[in-house]
């Protein structure tokens, strides 16, 4: 289950400076972006589910990512920061969607919490808005990919095991038990045939190198 969000009942309310001026770039329709307290916290709070150590980001540093996102996506209309963690955000929601693939639970809760962030209207910047509508999305993602990395290769892996023994017509069970016992039957494998071939190297280089 997602950790449940329960946002403050004052609100402040910050706009952040993005225009020409500031970002010295123009981006139509956008001049200022209008943040409340309560979108900032709850920002701040899915952040620090990933990285508790992670400073607490201000609207202002916000406003600064977002000026350097707009610099750099000037030229083509989209910024690949945002891009590519977005593909990681469908990478997440398919390994969570996977029923094959058991997870801790409570990494599971955080990125649950973390996607249900993402699929929010009422969110710190409205996916409508120009160039910048997924970047805190973005943000959240990157600030969990050093908690979700090896969890999402080892999924990749996983999935291309699977497709591999259906390829095969293998019947059986596949899901992440099967995939770590064939991983380790693997393993186990190669350590044998390695201690195989170092034996015959031994037995031949006594042979042909013999001391007296």
């Amino acid at each position: 289950m997602p950790t449940t969000w329960n946002p403050p009942t004052e609100r402040s309310v910050v706009g952040l400076d993005l225009s020409p001026a500031q970002s010295g770039i123009f981006t139509p329709g956008i001049e200022t972006i209008v943040l409340t307290g309560g979108q900032l916290e709850r920002f701040n709070a899915i952040a620090h589910l990933f990285d508790p150590a992670m400073p607490t980001l201000s609207a202002e540093q916000l406003a600064g990512v977002a000026r350097r996102v707009l610099r750099t996506a000037a030229a083509g209309g989209q910024s690949p920061f945002i891009a590519s963690r977005m593909r990681r955000a469908a990478e997440l929601r398919a390994m969570l969607a996977d029923p094959a693939w058991t997870m801790d639970a409570e990494l599971a809760a955080r990125i649950a919490t973390l996607l249900a962030y993402i699929d929010d209207a009422n969110e710190l910047f409205g996916d409508a808005i120009p160039v910048l509508g997924l970047l805190d999305d973005a943000l959240l993602v990157d600030v969990a990919m050093e908690t979700v990395r090896s969890e999402l290769d080892d999924h990749a892996e996983f999935c291309r095991f699977r497709q591999a023994d259906v390829a095969r017509g293998e019947p059986g069970v596949i899901d992440r038990a099967a995939w770590q016992q064939a991983r380790a039957d693997e393993l186990r494998l190669e350590q044998q045939l390695r201690r195989s071939r170092d034996g015959q190297y031994t037995s031949t280089a006594e042979r042909l190198f013999r001391v007296c």
